[in-house]
């Protein structure tokens, strides 16, 4: 099944830009409950995903100071999460899930068009599983 029956549109996602100041998506991020939110480019292209652990390693790196002038975009990403076509099928989003909590879907021109969550592919699969 095309993974458009499941997509949480990006008006209902939280997700951060390159230009966003890092103290802003840190507290975007505590007050949100997420561990890894996705990040979009001037365009809206996909850029990638940040993590807690992204911004740990760069508090623990840097002065208070200096990140309060830092920006999304310049934040060394650990992990590259890797995003789908918005024609990719459910059955191909196993191993994106298994590594990530979501996994970010983008048009043909690379826009962000939102997520599929781990639990949607799970109960996907269990139900056909089940029938």
């Amino acid at each position: 099944m095309n993974i458009s029956f499941f997509l949480k549109p990006k008006v209902e996602v939280s997700y951060l830009t390159e230009s966003c100041p890092v103290q802003k998506a840190i507290d975007d991020m505590l007050h949100s409950g997420f561990t890894a939110i996705p990040v979009v480019d001037a365009k809206g292209k996909y850029a990638g995903t940040i993590t807690e652990g992204d911004f740990l390693r760069l508090v623990l790196h840097y002065p208070k100071e200096t990140l309060g002038q830092l920006t999304v975009g310049q934040v060394e990403l650990r992990i590259h999460h890797r995003s789908v076509s918005i024609d990719a099928r459910m059955e191909d989003m196993v191993d994106l899930v298994t590594a990530q909590n979501f996994v970010p879907v983008v048009d043909g021109r690379g826009i962000f068009c939102g997520i599929v969550t781990r639990r949607d592919v799970i109960t996907y699969l269990c139900k056909q599983v089940q029938s």
